[in-house]
């Protein structure tokens, strides 16, 4: 019965959510994914899990990625492969958040991340991945600041320059601010309050999305900056997300095994077929690049746990961004299961009463759900085996299944807009 009770806190924890993610299927009618843009500037970033799976993809495709941001989010690699790692140290900072820049040096060596084939030989450094930008709120209680720490560390040793380190201030009390990523049109408040429905917080002026843009692209011309800011910002357009996932699926090379998220294993849900992802993704198209006559850069900025996709896209400031430096941002998505509600400020309060014998039934389960709709930063996907130790990687590669979706989202997206 112990077993049954801390297996209920599980999932309660790990079912917190706020709104469900609409489940249609975007058309592409000429507000789809193929835009020619740039191929050759593409950047990512995302927020909690986001931010994981940001660095993720910019480790393992560091000769296509120009630039990553991370937000709230756990280092790359913090997790090894267990969810017990993954709450009690990245999250909880119980155990130490240690650089896992050698694990990434190991992997390379062995053709798991295209990390040496992307390294200019004068330099020593990414050919393409060289500029990042962390923000971590020192006041985080649902990922620790070590976490954000780390994520500097780790990006100083792969891309041979520190990033931009963002810690928030005191004249916005940004610096109190609760998990979530920053911007002047959250509707959440600030610090944590326990009514948090969006993860979109507004402290002030403080705006995650202008400074992560400002450290990849630089300084917006001018031109730009006098520019007056169309209504068109608040307008997202859908895309269908399913269809690459079938297409992946179809593919005997590509379709990989996947965890069971059903009990008994090994039963999947219609979710865990599609990786956990969402049918429908979003995408905003600045007015500069909607004609289709001008080649815009493009970056993928991924939502976090408990996030509504859609919500994400419309406020969490990107787009007002992607105006002023004509840049397509693309916000694949990650499915809830079924929400739960929880105080996050429980989580580690509630997870410190686990004993030992209990870790290793959440590490050991061969049924996975992902009830927060988080994205794959501690394995899920990955099958595990008897002894839990280095047995799941393949989430941290380009082999992943979510990475890669998200590898062909980049694809449609940088590819010559369909004619008639």
């Amino acid at each position: 019965m112990k077993h049954s009770s801390a297996f209920l806190a599980a999932l309660l924890i790990l079912g917190s959510s706020v709104l469900a993610v609409q489940n249609s299927h975007g058309s592409d009618d000429g507000r789809g994914l193929h835009r020619q843009a740039d191929k050759d500037s593409v950047t990512i970033s995302g927020v909690s899990s986001g931010a994981a799976m940001a660095v993720q993809y910019a480790v393992a495709n560091s000769a296509s990625i120009a630039g990553v941001g991370t937000i709230a989010g756990p280092a790359w690699g913090c997790a090894g492969g267990k969810f017990s790692t993954a709450l009690d140290g990245c999250m909880c900072g119980r155990q130490a958040v240690d650089s896992r820049f050698s694990d990434a040096v190991k992997m390379a060596h062995g053709g798991a991340l295209e990390m040496f084939d992307a390294m200019d030989p004068h330099t020593g450094k990414p050919k393409a991945l060289l500029r990042s930008y962390v923000f971590h709120s020192p006041a985080d209680i649902t990922v620790v600041k070590e976490s954000g720490q780390t994520s500097s560390r780790f990006l100083r040793d792969f891309t041979g320059q520190s990033p931009k380190e963002d810690r928030g201030n005191k004249s916005d009390h940004s610096n109190q601010a609760g998990h979530g990523i920053l911007s002047p049109y959250g509707t959440d408040s600030c610090p944590v309050n326990g009514k948090e429905t969006s993860y979109v917080r507004n402290c002030r002026k403080h705006d995650n999305a202008g400074r992560l843009f400002r450290e990849l692209y630089g300084k917006v011309s001018p031109e730009k900056s006098r520019m007056k800011m169309p209504g068109t910002i608040f307008e997202v357009w859908e895309f269908n997300q399913q269809a690459l996932i079938d297409e992946m699926r179809k593919d005997p090379r590509t379709n990989p095994i996947v965890a069971s998220d059903m009990y008994p294993p090994p039963q999947h849900s219609e979710q865990r077929k599609n990786f956990d992802l969402a049918g429908t993704g979003y995408l905003y198209v600045p007015s500069a690049c909607r004609s289709g006559q001008r080649q815009c850069r493009v970056h993928i900025a991924l939502h976090g746990c408990k996030q509504d996709p859609r919500t994400f896209a419309v406020q969490a400031g990107y787009n007002y961004w992607a105006e002023k430096y004509d840049v397509i941002v693309v916000y694949p998505a990650v499915q809830a299961y079924r929400p739960k509600d929880l105080d996050e400020s429980q989580i580690c309060r509630i997870s410190k009463q686990w004993t030992p014998d209990e870790w290793k039934i959440f590490d050991a389960s061969w049924a996975e759900a992902n009830y927060n709709g988080c994205w794959d930063w501690w394995g899920y996907l990955d099958l595990g085996d008897e002894n839990l130790e280095g047995t799941k990687t393949r989430y941290l590669t380009k082999q992943g299944p979510q990475m890669q979706v998200i590898k062909k989202i980049i694809d449609a997206v940088t590819l010559p807009a369909r004619q008639g």
